[in-house]
């Protein structure tokens, strides 16, 4: 009875080394890139800040997750617990999360596109006009924490809901454990009774998540087609650059669809046909803590710069003659 070992195990591992692997990047980043990524740099180091955030989230809320019926229970395991006010907003920004990460990629794949296909309004990017652009992942964020807010919090029908199950499976009393959770519909005199605010709050964070992979998607297609096109005017050494970046990216987006939003994705499928994954369901509390552990290994292996130094195998300084002439050339477009 109680909450798999396996689950708290493996998220404390995840947080260490996800402390380990974003400050070697941020080291990195500030170290070995110099002028060499121009404006992205800022993008980057933003990332790594926003993986570090996600990750002591994850410590402050140790999610156990567990589909039962129409619902799914997310109740925080950590120290937090029996805090019912800041367990369950620890829990709200931890959900919301998912949103600021796959936002945060889909403002890199812009700028690569940018960078690549329309160098010429990269003037988008300079000064104060660079920080505009995480107006829209910070107004996902807002928007998907408002609807778990207003939504998924603990209610007394929830309440009454996962009551014997908590109990019988983990040994919780659900009132005294901060949670938070979506009740599609509940069943009446044989009828399905639909909860319309938890079926709406589903489709908005389905909206959210479907809208930046089309993002990322469109702007990959585009920016891969441009790197690919031998007449366009690109020296050979900014085209290896921007393809480390781009496929850097790809990666990026590629390790969250499995960690997370695949996930997510089908816990939040799953009730609406009542399918019994019970503590299967887990995989959310344990995938999602390797994320923002991986994530800079993608980072620090695909660009060769970060790579030689890794390896010792780069033998010039990061001011040297190699990287200023990186720099000049990837500078022509921040330029313009």
């Amino acid at each position: 009875m109680g909450a798999p070992l396996y689950i708290p195990i493996v998220q404390h591992i995840g947080f260490l080394v996800s402390l380990l692997t974003n400050s070697l990047l941020l080291y990195l980043i500030k170290t070995r890139s110099g002028k060499l990524f121009g404006r992205y740099r800022v993008l980057m180091i933003c990332f790594c800040v926003y993986c570090l955030l996600y990750a002591i989230l994850e410590m402050l809320t140790s999610p156990v997750v567990h589909i039962h019926g129409a619902g799914i229970l997310f109740y925080v395991n950590s120290f937090l617990k029996n805090d019912l006010f800041w367990g369950t907003e620890m829990s709200v920004a931890y959900s919301a999360c998912f949103a600021l990460c796959i936002s945060l990629l889909a403002n890199q794949f812009v700028f690569r596109y940018f960078a690549v296909c329309r160098s010429n309004k990269l003037y988008y990017f300079d000064g104060y006009k660079l920080y505009l652009w995480f107006i829209p992942p910070l107004t996902m964020f807002s928007v998907w924490a408002t609807a778990v807010q207003f939504v998924y919090v603990p209610n007394p029908e929830t309440r009454d809901y996962f009551r014997n199950m908590t109990r019988e499976v983990y040994g919780e009393d659900i009132d005294q454990i901060a949670y938070v959770g979506p009740l599609y519909y509940t069943w009446e005199n044989g009828k399905r009774q639909f909860r319309l605010p938890d079926l709406l709050g589903g489709l908005l964070i389905c909206i959210i998540i479907g809208l930046s992979f089309t993002i990322c998607i469109i702007c990959a297609y585009k920016t891969y087609k441009k790197l690919n096109d031998l007449t366009h005017q690109m020296s050979n050494k900014t085209r290896d650059l921007n393809k480390q970046l781009f496929w850097t990216l790809g990666l990026q987006t590629l390790l969250p669809c499995f960690t997370q939003y695949t996930p997510v994705g089908l816990n939040f499928t799953f009730p609406l046909f009542e399918i019994p994954a019970g503590k299967f369901a887990n995989i959310v509390g344990v995938t999602p803590c390797l994320y923002p552990a991986m994530d800079p290994l993608i980072a620090i292996l695909m660009i060769a710069r970060f790579r030689n130094w890794l390896f010792r195998k780069d033998s010039s300084s990061a001011g040297g003659s190699g990287a200023r002439v990186h720099a000049h050339v990837v500078n022509i477009h921040d330029s313009n």
